[in-house]
């Protein structure tokens, strides 16, 4: 099973995606008369930028770049002398791992995009992305009602090897050789595709992912619905040429904030509610244990939470 998060905070918000729904699963195999033996696949970011620049990242998400860096070189703000993957995720897995308690049959594998950069997988796909973003951008203007701006089209970019900022251009070189140019310090590098850390968006990142773990069942938070991400992930993959299944996926309800955006720490929201009292507010807003897809045509239960249909559109109000 595949679950992602940016190794940024984890609070109220990400623990509806990434231990509730998991567990309510795990709950209703049981009930079932089925041992929940679940991979749980816990896929941590460090290639997501530090914070996105663009355009106007709200008005144009497809035309985004990292504002400085990726988190694989990131500090805590918090703890400047700590680089916050390494803060983050012992919270991250730890948390997740509570469901080992209940289930203990269920195994949780944590894996960070940087351990994955030399698999032939990830390679191919980071290549093709630095060299077609067109492709990916045609893709996004037919399956958002985002508007799609012609420049900036950047969906992967290296890493400066001498000052560790994700800024600049990238070019493929043949079939392999990278050449980076970066606008913060003024360097060009070139050399092979192993010599460079990346900046890979998360979209087509998703792609490699995918494939390389064999990733049956998605949980994801209904943003990336939102933003068009059910129909794209199709697309992706026929365009990649990609050997990945197309996983059956849940869209989990967001987690509002009391100021009524979603929760997040960017948002300066972000709030920390038990496990328990995130389970009640989830289980109470399911209408009797049923979830109504946005097109209104089937109900489905808990017991067949996963499915290629989004979860109903409601908000989980945080007070």
């Amino acid at each position: 099973m595949y679950l992602g998060i940016r190794p940024y905070a984890f609070h109220a918000g990400n623990m509806v995606t990434m231990i509730v729904y998991p567990l309510l699963l795990c709950r209703e195999m049981e009930k079932l008369g089925k041992t929940p033996e679940f991979n749980f696949f816990i896929f941590i970011n460090d290639w997501e930028q530090d914070r996105l620049a663009g355009p106007n990242t709200k008005t144009y998400p497809f035309n985004i770049f990292p504002l400085n860096t990726t988190f694989q070189y990131a500090t805590n703000p918090d703890h400047p002398a700590v680089n916050i993957v390494d803060y983050w995720q012992n919270s991250i897995v730890s948390g997740i791992s509570s469901i080992q308690v209940a289930f203990p049959k269920v195994t949780i594998t944590p894996i960070r995009n940087s351990e994955m950069k030399t698999h032939p997988v990830m390679k191919s796909h980071v290549l093709y992305t630095l060299q077609h973003p067109h492709e990916i951008a045609d893709i996004f203007r037919n399956r958002t009602v985002k508007e799609v701006l012609n420049t900036p089209l950047t969906y992967a970019l290296a890493v400066c090897p001498h000052c560790q900022m994700a800024k600049g251009s990238t070019e493929v070189s043949g079939s392999e050789t990278i050449i980076h140019t970066c606008s913060n310090c003024g360097k060009t590098t070139t050399a092979p595709y192993e010599h460079f850390d990346y900046w890979f968006y998360h979209k087509p990142l998703a792609i490699p992912r995918l494939e390389i773990c064999d990733i049956d069942l998605c949980i994801t938070g209904f943003d990336h619905y939102n933003e068009g991400d059910y129909l794209i992930r199709q697309d992706l993959i026929d365009l990649f040429g990609s050997k990945a299944k197309f996983p059956k996926t849940l869209y989990a309800p967001l987690l509002m904030g009391k100021n009524g955006e979603i929760m997040g720490k960017s948002r300066g929201n972000a709030e920390i509610i038990t496990l328990s009292d995130l389970i009640e507010l989830v289980v109470n807003n399911h209408e009797a244990k049923e979830l109504q897809p946005l097109d209104g045509t089937t109900t489905f239960s808990m017991s067949e939470i996963i499915t290629e249909a989004p979860s109903s559109v409601f908000e989980i109000k945080a007070f």
